[in-house]
Parts: structure tokens; sequence; C-alpha cells
């Protein structure tokens, strides 16, 4: 009875080499061969990667959706300017119109609760714009999650990953083996799927 866990190890350990010999004679199709990185190929648990950075400098779709909120972040930026400038103008003339005896106290008080108002409605108008860009912001990366967690299951799907990681340098995983890299297809087909909208 004392030899029982070590003979349950030793059947444990055929068993699982039996299954990992079963693994590897699968034939594989030539389409699941150019997308399976070699160190994956060995069976087990086949683990990818997509490198976070590389999709966020090439994928086509996301540098327009970029471009598209920067540029609408800049008009809002150079119209609010704008109009502070403006209130701002309007408030030194109404301090020297005051100053230099132009004015009453009353009219005065009626021009500063005026320009007051401005102001607030100004600050409303601020806090409008920057909650409709990170809006836009987040339906843009729900979109861009949308689009990658499709594609990436399409790949798993035609060659049974098991994990897709996302790798971005600097960041939780700090080592990756460039075999298991899948960015250059996952970002070909995520790119021809732009195209074909086009």
């Amino acid at each position: 009875m004392k030899n029982l866990p070590f003979i349950l190890n030793i059947i444990l350990f055929a068993l699982v080499g039996h299954l990992y010999y079963l693994n590897l004679k699968k034939p594989q199709s030539a389409e699941q061969q150019a997308i399976l990185p070699p160190a994956s190929q060995a069976g087990g648990v086949k683990i990818a990667w997509v490198n976070a950075d590389t999709l966020n400098e090439k994928y086509e779709w996301l540098k327009q959706q970029k471009a598209t909120i920067e540029q609408r972040l800049r008009n809002a930026e150079s119209s609010l300017q704008a109009k502070e400038e403006a209130l701002m103008r309007d408030a030194s003339a109404l301090q020297e119109k005051y100053a230099t005896g132009n004015m009453t106290q009353a009219d005065a008080e009626k021009e500063q609760s005026a320009l007051m108002q401005r102001g607030q409605k100004l600050e409303e108008e601020k806090a409008r714009l920057s909650k409709s860009l990170a809006d836009d912001q987040k339906k843009a990366l729900d979109n861009l999650y949308s689009n990658l967690e499709a594609k990436l299951k399409e790949i798993s799907g035609q060659i049974g990953y098991d994990y897709i990681l996302s790798y971005q340098r600097g960041a939780q995983i700090l080592l990756a083996n460039d075999s298991l890299d899948i960015t250059r297809q996952v970002l070909q087909m995520l790119n021809a799927k732009e195209e074909k909208k086009q």
C-alpha cells in the first residue's frame, strides 16, 4: 500500500505521455500550419500573443478613429480657447470702463453678472465636449475589442489556440517568445476587413 501513490503517478505519467503522443499524430491542414507558431506545434496548451503596440501603430481602422478623435479635440480646444479669450477681453473692457468712470455701479454689476453667466456656460460646454470625446474614445475602444475578439476567435477556431495574450513592452508579460507571435496574421485579417468596407 505504501507504493500505491508511486504506482498511480507512473500510470498517470504514462497516460499523459500517450495522450501527448496522440496529439502530435493529428494531421493539420496547410492553413493551420501557416498560422500556428512553431513553438506551439508540440501539443499541449497552445498559446500565442499579439503585440498591442504594433496593432496600435498599424491597424488602419484604429488609426482613422484616433485621427478623427484628435481632430475633434483640436477643433474643440480651438473653439473653447477663442471663447475664453473673448470672455477675458470683455472682462478687461468692463473693468476698464468701470475704472475710468464710464459706467455706473449698477451697470457694472449687470455686465459682470452677464460675464459670469457666459463663463458658466463655457465651463458647461467644456464638460459636455470632454464627455462627448470620452464617449467617442470608449466607443472606439469597444469597437476595437469587438473587431479584435472576432478575428482572434476565428484564428482560435482555425487552429485551436487555448490562449491568445496581448503583449506590450513593459506591461505584465515581460518577455514573449517570438515564435508565438501572431500579430502579423491578426493585423492582416483586421486590415483586410477594413479594405472590404471601403
